[in-house]
């Protein structure tokens, strides 16, 4: 399955603001999660997680969002989109992304 890494780091170079962006992103998806999907909330935590790619603050978004709540998931790549993000499609085995 796919996972889709959003950069902090627009596509100008330059660091998005504020700091705490990927984990205000996440609460948000979990929200989405729990109101919309019935999820509980240690199953809604996993779906869109901050992480660090290189020195490159990151959010982790899960490919199964889309089954779940794919409101949610469109969201984030709106999110994205809207505020040139670049967004990376992840294998699934990728280990290299330390959270």
């Amino acid at each position: 399955m796919t996972h889709y890494l959003i950069s902090g780091i627009t596509r100008a170079r330059g660091p998005f603001r504020p700091n705490d962006w990927a984990e205000r992103l996440a609460g948000v998806v979990s929200i989405f999660v729990r109101e919309r999907a019935g999820a509980s909330r240690v199953c809604a935590v996993g779906y869109a997680m901050p992480c660090v790619d290189g020195d490159v603050k990151c959010l982790r978004v899960a490919g199964a969002l889309q089954e779940i709540c794919p409101d949610a998931l469109r969201f984030v790549l709106q999110f994205a989109d809207e505020n040139d993000l670049p967004v990376k499609a992840l294998d699934v085995s990728r280990s290299d992304v330390k959270r």
